[in-house]
């Protein structure tokens, strides 16, 4: 890992659920939905943070995938304006790519239960999932041995 970057600092924003065991050096908070999780990753941007993943990475579109993972920086040091512009402009393209069905964006766990199959559900959260351990193993840090939970 970066030697100026504290395992600490870092923090998983997500509505997946089978990031829980990914790594015991790194905090992962959990969200309901979508919104809930770029609101917060924006809110703990104006309060210092600075994005290490970015907020539509993957190539599968924010209105096709009910999961989203933020891998964030807290670092405290004043607003990062470049993480600030990323992650508005990602809520605006979400927001323009989900106009079509609005309610993606606020998908409970139950709802993505009810609407996707198992597997399909499974393929979801583990795409999310290896977009975050390349964001983290990019910095160093070493993984749990991760097991597909069943959410």
């Amino acid at each position: 890992m970066d030697k100026n970057v504290r395992y600490d600092r870092l923090e998983i924003i997500s509505n997946n659920l089978s990031l829980a065991t990914l790594s015991p050096h790194v905090t992962i908070t959990h969200q309901d939905h979508i919104l809930d999780v770029l609101t917060l990753a924006r809110d703990k941007i104006h309060t210092g943070a600075r994005l290490v993943s970015h907020p539509l990475a993957g190539s599968v579109k924010p209105h096709e995938t009910p999961y989203r993972s933020i891998v964030l920086l807290n670092q405290q040091d004043g607003l990062d304006m470049e993480s600030l512009n990323t992650i508005e402009q990602a809520i605006e393209r979400y927001q323009v790519l989900c106009k079509p069905n609005p309610n993606h964006m606020t998908l409970t766990a139950a709802d993505i239960h009810r609407l996707f199959p198992e597997k399909q559900n499974r393929d979801f959260q583990f795409i999310d999932l290896q977009l975050i351990k390349s964001s983290l193993s990019a910095m160093g840090v070493r993984f749990a041995e991760y097991q597909a939970a069943v959410v």
